[in-house]
């Protein structure tokens, strides 16, 4: 398994000693993390450049155009891993006591840092 930062590392460990089902552990597969960059505009004060972003991403759900230059930082809407369905996925073991609440699927966050599900 690659190293990934120690949240990725332990809810992969997590799900992978409780998932059973083939097709359970192909969804998995699917939304598996990997090293994604995306890069954004920063103006201001008579500067302009375009800076990069370097995060962990979902194989499936975080894919990013070629090009694609988005208008800062705060508006990268590419969701980081664990994504929402790989969160769904763990949601089944919440009553488990190694189960954690930054897990649940309503704290899913974009690359940029917000929340992917903002109320």
């Amino acid at each position: 398994m690659p190293r990934y930062d120690r949240f990725t590392e332990e809810l992969l460990g997590f799900l992978l000693t409780r998932l059973d089902d083939e097709s359970d552990l192909e969804h998995l597969v699917a939304h598996e993390p990997r090293r994604i960059s995306a890069a954004y505009f920063e103006g201001g004060g008579g500067r302009a450049e375009t800076r990069g972003v370097m995060f962990t991403g979902c194989a499936a759900c975080s894919r990013i155009p070629p090009y694609t230059l988005f208008p800062t930082h705060g508006h990268i809407t590419v969701p980081a891993w664990p994504c929402p369905p790989v969160r769904a996925l763990a949601l089944r073991f919440a009553g488990d006591p190694e189960y954690r609440d930054a897990w649940r699927p309503e704290v899913a966050l974009f690359a940029s840092g917000r929340l992917v599900h903002e109320t």
